[in-house]
């Protein structure tokens, strides 16, 4: 089985992220619409019907490094209209209002839920993993990902020891010293990775291109 790989992709208008998913083709594993830098309001259904992909619908929270500023009832019932509409993830910040109700919301609409949590300052031990990994499980969500920074090479090790004692769910590091956890990360148990569609559309600190790692991919699985 080949590593999964997510395409983050920022939606501004539908015809832009139809032409981006279109391009996407076949080779992602997931699709990440990231709702939040929209223009427009979406035609969520207009993109289901456009993707080879599963689709994960994030509307991020600015103090999870997302752009979204409506209330945060509009922000759920939007991620609940991308599900009803045919999504099948939804990833869900960690400072999600009343966030173990909303997980429970968005399964019952037939979602599967990803918790997660982002810190774009402080490399994570194994231990703070461990304990933020309990505290968003206890939700009922089906994927926990945890993302932290790197300030050095070494800084990328406790993520890897997470996905293998995890499996099934998601962490690695961000910025330029994170690039190899990222690329680790469904190597190590993690469900998968993400990737930008091309260079200079990367929509978190050490994103590798598609094109990039599936290369990588291609040579390490061989």
């Amino acid at each position: 089985m080949r590593p999964w790989i997510c395409v983050s992709i920022q939606s501004m208008t539908t015809r832009q992220t139809v032409d981006d998913v279109k391009r996407v083709g076949t080779e992602a594993d997931l699709i990440e619409i990231r709702i939040d830098y929209r223009d427009e309001p979406l035609d969520f259904a207009e993109i289901v019907e456009a993707s080879n992909a599963p689709l994960i619908g994030t509307n991020r929270r600015e103090d999870q490094g997302g752009k979204a500023k409506e209330t945060e009832e509009e922000r759920v019932k939007t991620l609940t209209e991308a599900v009803k509409a045919g999504f099948t993830y939804i990833d869900l910040a960690s400072t999600t209002e009343n966030l173990e109700n909303v997980v429970s919301d968005l399964k019952e609409e037939g979602a599967k839920v990803i918790a997660s949590h982002h810190d774009f300052k402080h490399p994570l031990n194994i231990g703070q993993l461990e304990e933020k990994y309990a505290e968003l499980k206890k939700t009922g969500c089906d994927v926990v990902k945890i993302i932290g920074w790197t300030d050095s090479v070494l800084d990328n090790l406790p993520y890897i020891k997470f996905n293998n004692e995890h499996p099934g769910n998601v962490s690695f590091g961000m910025g330029t010293k994170g690039v190899t956890s990222r690329i680790m990360a469904p190597l190590s148990g993690a469900l998968f990775t993400y990737a930008s569609l091309d260079e200079g559309k990367e929509l978190g600190p050490g994103q590798v291109p598609l094109t990039h790692i599936r290369e990588i991919y291609g040579r390490i699985t061989k």
